[in-house]
């Protein structure tokens, strides 16, 4: 470390003499020219690296699937005709909804179409008609606008149900009904409408 600016002839001449650095680099040279292209390179390479590491989700080893389709859940449903329609602007609402046991819904509508997909458990399903009917972990169903309807995990499990919402723009996707009283069980032609 020199403490003095001035530098003598005598200590320029042994630090050139023994490889030391001077302060100033010789930019005619052609090992400053080497080394900055080196830099460049470098820094080039490393570049490279740091986006392929940001591009391509943490690795730089192999590229990443341009699509990836992530399952939150699925589902199978039989029926044949499935009715999803809405007029005029829409919100759609995709939602894990969590059952505990005895976990209740209460008499509601919906303003528009839902897609429900049980992914674990068992939920029941009771219609004004005064029927019930049982969704296990892996079933489909759907619901139509308007539809009075109650939903109920009636066992000891938690249930996990995800639910696709498509209601009118503003509108609640869940709407609160008084309680229908349903009657005994009678088979409505709305519960077979996978033969139409």
């Amino acid at each position: 470390m020199i403490i003095n600016s001035r530098i003598t002839p005598e200590q320029r001449a042994f630090a050139e003499t023994n490889n030391h650095q001077s302060t100033k680099p010789a930019t005619g040279s052609r090992q400053f020219w080497r080394r900055m292209w080196l830099g460049l390179g470098g820094l080039a390479a490393a570049t490279a690296v740091l986006f392929g590491v940001v591009a391509f989700g943490g690795t730089a080893h192999g590229q990443v699937n341009p699509l990836q389709i992530i399952p939150l859940a699925q589902g199978f449903s039989a029926k044949r005709h499935v009715n999803l329609r809405a007029q005029g602007p829409s919100d759609v609402l995709q939602s894990l909804l969590v059952f505990q046991p005895g976990g209740d819904t209460g008499w509601h509508i919906h303003p528009g179409p839902v897609v429900v997909v049980v992914n674990t458990g068992v939920l029941t399903e009771f219609k004004t008609n005064g029927c019930k009917v049982v969704h296990p972990a892996g079933s489909v169903f759907f619901e139509t606008a308007n539809e009075v309807h109650r939903a109920l995990n009636q066992t000891a499990e938690v249930a996990e149900v995800y639910a696709t919402f498509i209601s009118p723009a503003g509108m609640q996707p869940l709407i609160p009904v008084p309680d229908p009283h349903p009657g005994s069980c009678r088979q409505d032609s709305d519960d077979h409408d996978d033969d139409r």
